[in-house]
């Protein structure tokens, strides 16, 4: 289906088996400290058993101190760090795969509580990221970086790394240099472009006169930082690539952005961009080099990455989240199974895990960065029996888990289609991420052979019918509806109803709940041209969702003004709006409104799980009938209570 997708690449004098690329990702899943530990080799491990073609590690470290990206990162400090790269690399190449070590310094990113030192940089450029301000690097101190990126180098291919990647994107210290907006240096080092290339052509010529000529070496460049001509535009991103093919290296990897910009989702993105958008770059940067050049472009599915391809854009494709939510992408895609594929639905649940110190987690994939635990489900279903009550995220996940250990499982739902609320998330802006994901599950599930009985509903006496040697309770949770004056006015609607277009909304709104219910709501009704006004208890809007997802809603929703009001609580609603009480001054606020939409969490439905723990003692309880949460929080506690689970 693929044909170009799947045929051989070089790089130098390195054949790649196809041209798909997991390009880097920070998954914290490292040793404390830095280095390789069980637990990266099995997550890299899983990609490469997937099919993959090249790997590119996460940020390694090339020193400690400042020079520390996460707390639990790859590392290439000193030779007792081959030992363990080795192991990986080892492991990668059972499977076919190659894999390259992308070498990094975070520069002015790093933080005081990850390294214990104050942040270097090529100048004192105050970071957005940690609010710390990083000192300006001497020269002596530029020269003692350059050579832990060389001896960083020599130690990978020592341990026998495919390749090197020089991280150069991203606001870390070698785009710092390469950027005129980060460096204003004004000696060997800045100034001017050719200065301000130096720091890297430099490492370049360092590697290459202690590795040789043959080592594929290449570099991640943020073609566009989106400041103008303040920063480093797509012209002069040309202009570099080609630089840097002169001072020898082999491939190019294309990404954007860097926190200061105000379109730093453009490195990120979340589930409302469109997938290979930022195909024009690499496409303009392959003009102007002979090398081979890899596009990073929110690419989740192989018919977009055949495209790009296709349309000469580049010769490799990066689908990082991908691998992330399923890390057979390529040998599903292979086999013409792109409908099973697990999609990515840009919830960056990855980076909220990463930015809180924790190891990576995918919301679509339970086992992402916990391979290791999950590797080896027990064989011992036997054919028995388990029923499972509801056909959400959860209950297929475990219904999923189950059925590969080898039960025989029947599952319930209400619907006439399985996902449960995902069938109301996916209605809001550009919500096609979610649809695509509810798709894929249910291929999975068909093809798994769970007896499905759907608009059904799951009763204590249908399932007593079944005789089941285990029963699971994801029956999910409902809207809450707080006990106050007027709640139970015509003009007042849920907001999984208006989304999903069963409620009627007239005139001005007001929503009470700014979680991403509210806000998708909100939007809807704005590109409806209804004037919305936001009210929430926490005193920001949005609270608890990742900050740039939020930001890309709000940045939306800013054309059409709406009133927002944080700290603020329901009162009372009237037939003309609601009463509300300012938090801050204890006093109270009148807003006027001709529908008042609930968008205020969930609780979960305990008057079924009464019924069914009444009748199966022993029966498992999971995802939002436990507690109202995220995807992430439901696939997870089914992955695990299934499992384990033990008739």
């Amino acid at each position: 289906m693929f044909p170009k997708l799947f045929s051989p690449v070089r790089i130098g004098g390195l054949e790649i088996r196809n041209r798909v690329v997991m390009t880097a990702m920070g998954v914290n899943l490292a040793s404390a400290g830095g280095g390789v530990n069980d637990d990266i080799i099995a997550f890299y491990e899983a990609r490469a058993r997937g099919g993959i073609g090249l790997v590119v590690s996460g940020l390694c470290r090339v020193m400690d101190g400042s020079g520390a990206a996460e707390p639990c990162q790859l590392a290439a400090r000193n030779p007792g760090d081959v030992q363990g790269i080795a192991r990986l690399m080892d492991t990668v190449h059972k499977y076919g795969a190659r894999m390259f070590i992308q070498l990094q310094h975070p520069g002015r990113q790093a933080s005081f509580s990850v390294g214990g030192e104050q942040p270097v940089s090529s100048s004192a450029v105050v970071s957005p990221i940690t609010g710390e301000t990083p000192r300006a690097l001497t020269v002596p101190e530029i020269r003692k970086i350059q050579d832990a990126f060389v001896k960083g180098a020599r130690l990978a291919q020592m341990a026998g790394v495919d390749g090197i990647e020089l991280h150069g994107a991203h606001g870390y210290l070698i785009n710092s240099f390469l950027s005129p907006y980060l460096n204003r240096r004004d000696d060997d080092y800045g100034g001017n472009f050719e200065n301000r290339l130096r720091f890297l052509t430099e490492i370049i010529a360092g590697i290459r006169s202690v590795c040789g000529k043959t080592l594929p070496l290449g570099v991640r460049l943020s073609a566009e930082e989106f400041l103008g001509d303040l920063g480093i535009e797509l012209a002069a991103s040309c202009m570099i690539a080609a630089e840097l093919e002169k001072a020898g290296i082999n491939f190019i990897d294309i990404s954007s952005t860097i926190p200061d910009s105000p379109k730093f989702t453009a490195c990120i993105e979340p589930g409302t961009v469109e997938q290979g958008w930022k195909k024009y770059m690499a496409a303009e940067i392959k003009k102007h080099v002979k090398i081979p050049v890899i596009a990073v472009a929110n690419i989740k599915e192989p018919a977009v990455a055949e495209a790009i391809l296709e349309e000469g854009c580049c010769d490799l494709v990066g689908v990082a989240r991908g691998h992330l939510a399923d890390p057979e992408w390529c040998k599903k895609a292979k086999a013409g199974k792109t409908e099973t594929i697990r999609k990515c639905i840009g919830c960056l649940v990855c980076f909220d895990e990463i930015e809180h110190a924790r190891h990576v987690k995918c919301s679509v994939n339970p086992v992402t960065g916990r391979e290791r635990e999950f590797a080896s489900p027990a064989p011992d279903g036997a054919g028995r029996t388990v029923a499972v009550v509801g056909g959400g995220p959860a209950g297929l996940t475990a219904a999923l888990v189950l059925r590969r250990r080898g039960f025989r499982v029947v599952l319930f739902e209400r619907s006439l289609r399985l996902g449960g609320t995902l069938n109301v998330a996916d209605k809001g802006f550009a919500r096609d991420k979610i649809t695509r994901f509810v798709d894929s599950m249910i291929a999975q599930v068909e093809e798994s052979g769970v007896e499905l009985r759907l608009g059904e509903e799951g009763t204590v006496e249908k399932v007593r019918a079944l005789s089941p040697c285990g029963v699971l309770i994801a029956c999910g949770a409902r809207p809450f509806i707080p006990p106050v004056p007027g709640i139970a006015g015509k003009n007042v609607v849920i907001a999984e109803d208006v989304l999903a277009a069963k409620a009627q909304v007239k005139g001005e709104c007001v929503i009470i709940g700014t979680g991403m219910t509210g806000l998708e709501t909100a939007e809807v009704l704005m590109l409806a041209g209804h004037k919305t006004s936001l009210v929430d208890m926490l005193p920001e809007i949005g609270a608890g969702a990742n900050i740039i997802v939020i930001l890309d809603i709000k940045e939306r929703m800013a054309c059409y003004q709406p009133v927002c009001l944080p700290s603020h609580r329901l009162l009372k609603i009237t037939t003309g709006g609601v009463e509300l009480e300012c938090m801050e001054r204890r006093e109270s606020v009148f807003l006027p409104a001709d529908t008042v939409i609930l968008a205020m969490g969930v609780r979960p439905d305990t008057e079924v799980v009464e019924r069914f723990k009444t009748a199966f003692p022993e029966a498992l309880v999971m995802g939002d009938a436990v507690r109202g949460g995220r995807i992430v929080d439901a696939t997870q506690d089914a992955y695990g209570k299934a499992f384990v689970f033990e008739p």
